[in-house]
C-alpha cells in the first residue's frame, strides 16, 4: 500500500491551513473501498485458535504497519465525518432555543430531548477536536492521528458553527444549571 500517496492527496486539499469536510467526505468515498479491504486485510491478521478451537485475535504490536496507520486515518476522519451529519439538525435545534429559551419547563424539554447527542454522542466533541493549544487560542477543529501525529488536518471551524454552537448552550444548561 502507497500510504505516502494518500496522505499526500489529502494534504494537497489543504487550503490556507485547514481542510472543509466536503473534501474529507470526498477523500473517504473515494477510498471507501480500500478501507472496506484493509479493514479486512488487518483484521484477519494475528488469529489464533486455541486448544479448544475458540479464534482469539491478539492485539496488533509493535510499529504500526501502513495499513494500520491508513485504518486510524480514514476512521478518524470518516469519524468527525459522521459528527457533521448533525449540523443542520443542530441549526433547527438553535432556532427553537431561542423560541424557548426564556421559558425553563420548555428549556427542560428541549435538555431531556437532546440528551442523547448532547451528554452521550457529543460529549467530548468540544474536547476532542477544538481543546488542543495550551493558550485557548484554538481557530479551527484539529483531527488527532495517534500513529501519524506528525500530520496536522485542521477542519475548517465554519463547517461546524451549528454543532460547536449547540454544544456550547447545551453544555451551559445541562451540566451547570438545575432545569433537570
Amino acid at each position: 500500500m502507497k500510504l505516502n500517496i494518500k496522505i499526500s492527496e489529502l494534504k494537497r486539499l489543504n487550503n490556507n491551513g485547514k481542510i472543509k469536510i466536503s473534501q474529507i467526505e470526498w477523500w473517504l468515498l473515494k477510498y471507501s473501498d480500500l478501507f472496506k479491504k484493509t479493514y479486512d486485510f488487518v483484521y484477519s491478521q494475528h488469529l489464533f485458535t486455541d486448544d479448544d478451537g475458540t479464534v482469539i485475535r491478539l492485539p496488533p504490536f509493535g510499529k504500526p504497519t501502513d495499513h494500520e496507520i491508513f485504518l486510524d486515518l480514514y476512521e478518524a476522519l470518516d469519524k468527525i465525518s459522521d459528527f457533521h451529519r448533525y449540523e443542520k439538525y443542530f441549526e433547527q435545534e438553535l432556532i427553537e432555543y431561542e423560541k424557548i429559551k426564556n421559558s425553563p419547563p420548555n428549556l427542560k424539554n428541549w435538555l431531556a430531548n437532546n440528551e442523547y447527542l448532547g451528554a452521550d454522542k457529543h460529549v467530548c466533541f468540544i474536547y476532542n477536536y477544538l481543546d488542543y493549544d495550551e493558550n485557548d487560542q484554538e481557530v479551527h477543529l484539529k483531527v488527532y492521528i495517534p500513529s501519524l501525529e506528525e500530520l496536522e488536518i485542521y477542519i475548517d471551524r465554519k463547517d461546524f458553527k451549528n454543532t460547536i454552537d449547540f454544544l456550547e448552550k447545551f453544555n451551559e444548561l445541562f451540566w451547570t444549571n438545575s432545569l433537570l
